[in-house]
């Protein structure tokens, strides 16, 4: 069964009431629904806000006083319906009123059938079309705001008639003061090779070429973009040009930072060989002195001694070479990063002597990270012994550590995946850097006449070390502001400490990171200590490293590798008395499958509430009352 379409229905506004009554026979006869007539300016404004008509037949001059052209006007701005003039006269200043409200139309009074049809065909097709040059002009500024680079749009003259948000931002300008500005008023550009000023993108670029430049913002920001120009053509006409900005100083820095991995690994392994090679020389070298040293007496004796001094000197500094270069096999275990600063605190306070403080700021949650404990504190040794040759005058050493998680909004994801880590920020009051001593402070025995920073292999080594153990360091500094240096771990769990000196640690073990958060929040809300670990094997291991009692285990039933009853099976022994309880997706027949249930599981089945999780854990941890007789 078909449905015919819906009548267009029009409000016809006249004060003559025959006049009225006549157009709205005609629009009936024509096929049109005319359900009301109004005979002033209010009554039709009234009317439309309480139908909404798809055309109104408005006369210019009505009695009252809001005349139709006013009447015109509101119906415009508040409801957006269009409106075609009904008239017998008009003067020219009338007429030029009237057209300002940008109607769809007008009839001369007599109104004819044949005149009301056209008119209104006419004025219902522009409408239409309007409404639809509208939503797609709508839908295109959206897109254009949304892009993820900077959009910014010009017309034969080279007059900016459109900027988006993205481009906004990288020039400083706000698109309402840009527009009608030449683009090269707005895009300052400059050539990166020699800074001079950049010739206009639009003429000096083919059609769809990029090139990188330097841009400096309205605010004197730079930034590194790359600019690629398009031809904006209609069918038939060129209508002007579309200059796309990417802001590439990301790219840039991820690029330098691979470049600089790539060029320490080379000098890492150049250092190693070189060092082997050494080694065998200072071997001959170091034995013949020794045995000139036990043939000889008086001042030859004492140059054979300095001889064999020398070689030792060397043999040290080679050992270093090695360590750049090793790829020995190291002692990694779980380390509680805290406590591993505050056994080298002591040490690095004597190194930087009475007149530098040592500071350190333990965040939460802690983290647990997975390497070798001597390395790790050689990184710190090396950071407290770099920052003591900037600080000769004293002045502040500072160590801070805690568990973040990065997303892949964070300034430091440009050159990390997202994810958690151990964050350690050594920071000093030192002299500081220029930022052409930072691009080389990781590069063996590099040095300055005027900054103290990164003499010899200390920070080499760091970087070495750091970058073996899957983690990252990065560098910031300003002259006369110190440095600091950024340290991320790959986080093999953490810990989250009550404030209650008695409160019950539990081990939370879940491998999907969303319910693993929101158990976290709810456990932690309660006041408990919070062990996490996102694997059974990571567990395993957090749990070995944490030197208190467990009271509680609690994890997924089937998770990669080992299942939670076999990590409680493996952590009992070490924990007597340990508390399990176990939640799980699956469908019991699943874990019957697995022979799971056979165990009788204190199971808690997902999804539950906050409620039903902290009444399981209380009624676990809360000692049974003894029976007194």
């Amino acid at each position: 069964m078909q449905t015919s379409e819906p009548k267009k229905t029009i409000l016809v506004v006249e004060d003559e009431g025959l006049i009225a009554a006549d157009i709205r026979y005609q629009l009936e006869r024509l096929g049109y629904a005319a359900p009301a007539a109004a005979s002033t300016g209010e009554e039709a404004l009234r009317l439309a806000r309480e139908t909404a008509f798809d055309l109104v037949l408005m006369d210019i001059r009505l009695k009252g006083e809001m005349d139709g052209i006013a009447a015109a006007r509101a119906l415009k701005e508040e409801l957006q319906t269009p409106v075609v003039y009904i008239t017998a006269h008009a003067d020219q200043e009338t007429v030029n009123r009237a057209t300002v409200t940008e109607p769809l139309g007008y009839i001369v009074k007599p109104v004819t059938d044949a005149d009301l049809r056209s008119a209104v065909q006419i004025a219902l097709y522009k409408h239409e079309m309007e409404r639809k040059l509208r939503t797609s002009e709508a839908w295109l500024a959206t897109t254009l705001r949304s892009v993820g680079e900077g959009l910014i749009a010009t017309d034969t003259s080279g007059e900016i008639v459109f900027m988006n948000p993205v481009a906004e931002q990288l020039t400083g300008w706000r698109a309402t003061d840009a527009l009608g500005n030449l683009l090269m008023n707005v895009l300052a550009l400059f050539h990166e090779s020699d800074g001079r000023p950049a010739a206009n993108p639009i003429f000096d670029l083919a059609d769809g070429v990029c090139r990188d430049y330097v841009l400096i913002s309205l605010a004197g920001v730079t930034s590194h973009v790359e600019v690629e120009c398009f031809e904006n053509r209609s069918a038939d006409a060129l209508l002007g040009a579309i200059v796309a900005i990417r802001n590439i100083s990301a790219r840039r820095e991820m690029e330098a930072r691979l470049m600089q991995s790539q060029r320490m690994e080379a000098i890492a392994g150049m250092a190693g060989g070189l060092a082997h090679d050494f080694n065998n020389l200072l071997t001959v070298i170091l034995g013949n002195a020794a045995e000139l040293a036990d043939q000889l007496a008086g001042e030859q004796l004492e140059e054979a001694l300095a001889i064999r001094q020398a070689a030792s000197s060397a043999a040290s500094l080679t050992g270093q070479l090695l360590t750049l270069g090793r790829r020995d096999v190291s002692r990694p275990e779980v380390l509680n990063v805290n406590e591993v600063i505050r056994e080298v605190e002591p040490a690095i306070a004597h190194i930087l002597g009475p007149a530098v403080r040592v500071a350190t700021d333990f965040t939460s949650p802690v983290g647990f990270f997975r390497g070798d404990r001597d390395q790790l504190k050689q990184v710190l040794f090396n950071l407290a012994l770099n920052a003591r040759d900037a600080m000769p005058g004293g002045g502040e050493f500072r160590m801070e550590c805690g568990a973040v998680e990065l997303g892949a909004e964070a300034a430091s994801a440009k050159f990390c995946p997202a994810g958690l880590y151990v964050r350690l920020v050594i920071s000093d009051s030192g002299k500081g850097m220029d930022q052409a001593t930072l691009a080389r402070i990781f590069e063996p025995f590099f040095t300055t006449k005027s900054v103290e920073y990164g003499a010899g292999l200390g920070l080499s080594i760091a970087h070495s070390i750091i970058t073996r153990s899957g983690g990252y360091i990065s560098a910031a500094s300003e002259p006369g502001c110190g440095a600091s240096f950024e340290i991320l771990l790959p986080c093999a769990g953490t810990l989250v400490e009550s404030e209650d000196f008695g409160a019950s640690t539990i081990l939370l073990v879940e491998d999907e990171d969303g319910v693993r958060r929101l158990m976290h929040k709810y456990l932690e809300r309660e006041g408990y200590q919070l062990l996490e670990a996102t694997s059974a094997e990571q567990a395993e291991a957090l749990a070995a490293a944490y030197r208190e009692p467990i009271h509680l285990l609690i994890a997924d039933v089937i998770m990669p590798g080992l299942t939670g009853p076999e990590l409680a099976d493996r952590l009992t022994p070490q924990f007597p008395g340990l508390k399990l309880l176990f939640v799980s997706g699956y469908r019991h027949d699943t874990l019957e499958h697995q022979g799971l249930l056979e165990r009788k599981l204190n199971l808690l089945t997902k999804p539950f509430p906050a409620v039903e999780l902290l009444k399981r854990v209380r009624a676990i941890l809360t000692p049974e009352p003894v029976a007194r007789r």
